[in-house]
């Protein structure tokens, strides 16, 4: 149950992903905006899940894998981030890439925290 659980989330979270991506308008950067916006939703709802669990023990294992490791692994998107970024700096958009990672980084833990709070209060 928990690897069927796992795959029904992930493949959820990859669909909006690559949604997420369309409804980007591309700009000079590709899809970067999208990786931002997603890994930023991906870390609040983690930590929204982490918050929320944390204060209910009879939540069953499944459904707590096919949110965490499931929906929020396959709507993130860490390796196309590096990829991005080091796009960036190919491009010598040096600027830029420091803009990106930073934002990626602090808004994504953020998020998380903003998450582990709000799940906490739910």
């Amino acid at each position: 149950m928990n690897i069927l659980a796992v795959f029904l989330g992930g493949g959820l979270g990859a669909v909006l992903r690559y949604l997420t991506g369309l409804a980007v308008i591309s700009t000079r950067f590709g899809s970067a905006p999208a990786t931002l916006c997603v890994n930023i939703l991906a870390s609040f709802i983690l930590g929204l899940g982490f918050g929320y669990f944390s204060m209910r023990a009879n939540i069953p294992p499944y459904i707590k894998l096919a949110l965490t490791c499931g929906f929020c692994g396959g709507l993130s998107t860490f390796s196309t981030f590096a990829f991005e970024a080091l796009r960036m700096f190919e491009a010598s958009e040096i600027l830029t890439a420091v803009v990106y990672i930073t934002l990626s980084v602090v808004l994504c833990i953020a998020a998380a925290a903003l998450g582990v709070y709000a799940g906490r209060v739910l």
